[in-house]
């Protein structure tokens, strides 16, 4: 059995033991094996760590040397580390997510926003340092929100959806058409929608211009934000020099119709896209995306 950060975040075994030593483990020496294990991983060359290499090297702007390219591999995978150590240490720790998770005055207008239930958006982010952090330190804190996750969850995915769950969060998997009907009324009835929008899908047919290249991303969240006329607001994690996630947020964007329906789904999806890139060239060092976001691009395109 591989063990590697996708069998951690996959799979139930993964899961269940990590949960057991975030639990068990004292969190300075959890730091420790993590950033062992992480540098371990590193010097692998699998389908994991050559996806986090071609990402950030395009991210980084097409220019990193193998060198660099070998140091952000290890920033992203250390980084992952910490942030699996933090999630599995405080899960279950209110009052630790929530000092992990500090407030703006942004973040607190985005909370009352969540529990007025007037004004309905679609909050989403890209998988930047440690998003289920941030997710469960703000219900904490008390946004309110229906979840989109994964249609066919794994046990590792379905163990991390229970504990959104006990937040007071709704998780709804991504089915087709009902849970395309489900959002949009759930946004024009006033509430608030949740998801991730930088994992690709290989069976797109379309692709959104990210980082000034072609990549098969969702768009989904744009048509329902369309339907239900409703703004979409850029959030992002990021870890602080002080180990705290400071949650980054966009002005809510409203939505441009257009007679074409396909036309508008791609201009406002590659807007929300652009304020994800300045997230991430914020932070590329935790941009933990270890899918290749750029499937069709190989390291031999390199300028």
């Amino acid at each position: 059995m591989k063990l590697d950060f996708q069998f951690i975040s996959n799979s139930r075994l993964g899961v269940g033991l990590t949960l057991w030593v975030g639990r068990t483990m004292p969190l300075a020496l959890s730091y420790r094996i993590a950033n062992f294990g992480a540098n371990l991983i590193a010097r692998r060359d699998n389908s994991i760590t050559r996806a986090i290499r071609l990402n950030q090297w395009v991210v980084r702007g097409k220019r990193s040397s193998p060198e660099e390219l070998d140091q952000a591999l290890r920033e992203v995978l250390c980084h992952a580390g910490r942030c699996f150590a933090d999630f599995y240490h405080n899960m279950s720790n209110s009052e630790g997510l929530k000092a992990l998770v500090p407030l703006s005055p942004m973040v607190e207008k985005l909370i009352q926003r969540s529990q007025a239930g007037a004004q309905g958006a679609f909050l989403v982010a890209p998988h930047l340092s440690a998003f289920d952090i941030a997710l469960l330190g703000l219900a904490h804190h008390g946004l309110r929100g229906n979840v989109m996750s994964y249609g066919n969850p794994p046990g590792g995915y379905q163990i991390q959806n229970k504990i959104r769950a006990s937040t007071g969060m709704k998780i709804t998997p991504a089915r087709g058409e009902e849970t395309h009907r489900e959002f949009v009324e759930w946004m024009r009835s006033g509430g608030m929608a949740i998801t991730a929008i930088d994992r690709p899908i290989r069976s797109k047919a379309h692709t959104l211009t990210f980082f000034g290249h072609p990549s098969p991303l969702p768009a989904g969240h744009i048509r329902m934000a369309l339907e239900a006329d409703v703004p979409v607001i850029v959030s992002a994690a990021q870890m602080s020099p002080e180990g705290k996630y400071n949650v980054l947020l966009s002005d809510p964007i409203p939505m441009e119709h257009h007679p074409v329906m396909e036309t508008a789904i791609q201009r406002n999806a590659e807007a929300v896209l652009a304020v994800i890139e300045g997230f991430i060239r914020q932070a590329p060092g935790q941009w933990m995306m270890y899918y290749p976001v750029w499937p069709d691009m190989t390291m031999d395109d390199r300028l």
